[in-house]
């Protein structure tokens, strides 16, 4: 949980609005376990890798500019990412839509992974 909690400060820092849980007002970055979860390194090396999906979801539900919300939230997201050590910028997934009580704004998701030694 400590290498969420770093993830958010990060975000935070940086000015994006990161949520864990609860009622989402866009435009943020939802933080939540990826899939794996956690696993040990490999190849002998000490501790292990968490992994974290991020969600961006634009705050513009119009289709004009939710593109280029989402590509300025992303953008934001990949710079707060820089500071964290160790973290690697993910991929992001082509835009879809995120329903927030019941009206549509483009998201897009990346998976973050954290080494820890441990």
């Amino acid at each position: 949980m400590a290498a969420r909690a770093t993830i958010v400060a990060a975000l935070t820092t940086a000015g994006v609005r990161a949520v864990v849980s609860g009622k989402l007002s866009a435009p943020c970055v939802l933080v939540e376990p990826g899939d794996p979860w956690v696993e040990r390194r490999s190849g002998g090396r000490p501790g292990w890798v968490s992994r974290w999906r991020l969600t961006a979801i634009a705050g513009r539900a119009d289709s004009n500019g939710a593109l280029a919300e989402l590509a300025e939230l992303v953008d934001a997201t990949d710079t707060a990412l820089l500071a964290v050590a160790g973290v690697q910028l993910p991929p992001w997934t082509r835009p879809a839509d995120y329903a927030l009580e019941g009206v549509p704004h483009a998201a897009t998701t990346g998976i973050v992974q954290y080494p820890q030694l441990g």
